[in-house]
C-alpha cells in the first residue's frame, strides 16, 4: 500500500510539472506591452550580471537584453564594451583573458564602485533565466556558431530573441539553413533612412519576431507602426535616450507617470527601457501588462 501511494504521489507531481506551462515568445500577447529590461536591471546591480537579471525577474520583467563578448578560449560571458575597464575592476578586452584570468576581476555598478561580483558566462546567466524571464541577446550574432548549441542543447529557442542590423539578403546567406528554428528581429533604424524597404523584404520572405525601430531624435522619420503590428510582427521601440525613441525617453516618468502613453498611442507594443519598474506600474494601470508566463 505505502508503495503504490508513493508511486500516485510521483505521478501527481510528475502532472504538475508537466503541466506548468513553459514561458514563451511564441505565446506572449500582441495586445500587451512587452517590458525589456535594458542590460538587465542595471539599477539595481552592476549590468550584464547575475544578480541584475534576478533583479528584473523579481520585478516582473518579461525579458532581459543581454550584450555577449567571448573570452580568449572561447567561453562566451556578458559585457556590453568592446573592452573590460567601465564595467570591471580590469583592463583591456575579454579576449585578452581566459575565463580563469576574467573571473578575477570584479564588476562595477552604474556608480563605478567595484562590487562583489564577477562577470558570469552565458550558462550561468541561462541557468538564472531558463524557465522565469526571456532573453534578447545583443551583440550575439558575431558568436552565433557557439550559441546556437547552448540553446539548441537547452531546448531554449522559444525563450531567446535574436536581434541585429543585416538586410533580408545577408541574413539568409547566413542564417538560411536554421533561421526557421530561431526567433529574429531585425533593427530598422529609421533615422538613417531605412524604412519600409528593408521592413518588407523582411516581410515578404521570414517571419520575424518583430521590429526594433530606432526613431532620431524627433518624430519626422515616424512610420505607421500600426501597419508593421498588422503583419503579425512586434514593434520595439527603446525607451532609453531621446535620440532614439523621438524624445519620448525614460526619464520623463519621473515627473510625468503617464509618459508611456505616447508608446500606447503609436502602436507600440515592445519598450526596452532603463526604468522597468515605473514602466510596469504604467502598464498595470492601463491594463496593457502581462506577466512573462
Amino acid at each position: 500500500m505505502k508503495t503504490r501511494t508513493f508511486i500516485y504521489a510521483l505521478l501527481f507531481i510528475s502532472g504538475m510539472v508537466l503541466g506548468q506551462k513553459p514561458i514563451s515568445l511564441s505565446k506572449f500577447p500582441h495586445d500587451k506591452i512587452m517590458v525589456v529590461a535594458h542590460r538587465a536591471d542595471w539599477r539595481e546591480a552592476p549590468e550584464n550580471s547575475v544578480m541584475a537579471v534576478k533583479k528584473a525577474i523579481e520585478k516582473g520583467v518579461n525579458m532581459v537584453e543581454i550584450d555577449l563578448a567571448l573570452t580568449k578560449d572561447s567561453v562566451l560571458v556578458l559585457m556590453h564594451d568592446n573592452t573590460i575597464d567601465r564595467t570591471t575592476t580590469g583592463k583591456g578586452k575579454p579576449s585578452d583573458y581566459t575565463l580563469e584570468e576574467i573571473k578575477k576581476f570584479y564588476l562595477r555598478d552604474g556608480l563605478g564602485v567595484p562590487t562583489q561580483m564577477r562577470i558570469p558566462t552565458l550558462d550561468e546567466i541561462l541557468d538564472t533565466t531558463q524557465g522565469k524571464i526571456l532573453i534578447n541577446l545583443d551583440k550575439a550574432f558575431d558568436y552565433f556558431d557557439l550559441v546556437y548549441p547552448v540553446l539548441k542543447k537547452r531546448n531554449l529557442f522559444d525563450e531567446v530573441l535574436f536581434k541585429g542590423t543585416a538586410t533580408y539578403e545577408e541574413f539568409n546567406r547566413k542564417y538560411g539553413t536554421i533561421k526557421n528554428e530561431i526567433h529574429y528581429m531585425p533593427i530598422v533604424r529609421l533615422a538613417n533612412n531605412e524604412g519600409w524597404p528593408k521592413i518588407n523584404d523582411y516581410l515578404n520572405h521570414y517571419k520575424v519576431y518583430g521590429f526594433e525601430l530606432t526613431l532620431g531624435p524627433d518624430e519626422s522619420h515616424m512610420i505607421n507602426f500600426k501597419d508593421i503590428q498588422k503583419s503579425g510582427a512586434r514593434v520595439w521601440v527603446n525607451s532609453l535616450w531621446p535620440q532614439q525613441s523621438a524624445g519620448h525617453n525614460d526619464d520623463l516618468v519621473l515627473e510625468n507617470p503617464d509618459a508611456y502613453e505616447w508608446f500606447v498611442k503609436n502602436n507600440i507594443n515592445t519598450i526596452q527601457t532603463d526604468r522597468p519598474k515605473e514602466l510596469i506600474d504604467f502598464l498595470k494601470r492601463k491594463k496593457l501588462y502581462s506577466p512573462v508566463k
